[in-house]
């Protein structure tokens, strides 16, 4: 497995339009191979003092996000770059609101995924939405 991550700027005026592009896209992507996407924002509360501290953190801009998808293989990525659907998704006033900083694989050496506690959380933001 490999995931791709990249920070994006997303003016605030966008914010809900480019997040819905992501959730309406879904299933187009799941079909070409997309294990997950998700778009990360800083935020505000840190770690507290019982833990490793790191050195203060410079202000992001408040556009400032990163997006994190992940692949079975380089291969499937590589398939999702050449299918004509990537273009003709990209080819949107959503995905042109938003600005890509350029992407950075990185494979998968260790680590879990609890699918359940992950189940969880997505029942529990759908209750909420």
């Amino acid at each position: 497995m490999i995931v791709c991550i990249r920070s994006v700027r997303i003016p605030p005026e966008a914010r809900d339009r480019f997040l819905a592009w992501i959730d309406e896209n879904r299933q187009l992507r799941e079909d070409h191979g997309i294990l997950f996407e998700l778009v990360l924002e800083r935020s505000p509360k840190q770690n507290p003092a019982k833990t490793m501290q790191g050195p203060e953190l410079e202000p992001l801009p408040e556009d400032e996000a990163f997006v994190l998808t992940a692949w079975a293989s380089h291969e499937a990525f590589d398939a999702w770059i050449d299918t004509p659907d990537r273009d003709r998704l990209t080819d949107s006033d959503d995905h042109r609101a938003v600005q890509y900083r350029p992407l950075t694989r990185y494979d998968l050496v260790g680590g879990y995924l609890n699918l359940d506690g992950l189940a969880a959380v997505a029942d529990q933001a759908e209750e909420e939405s």
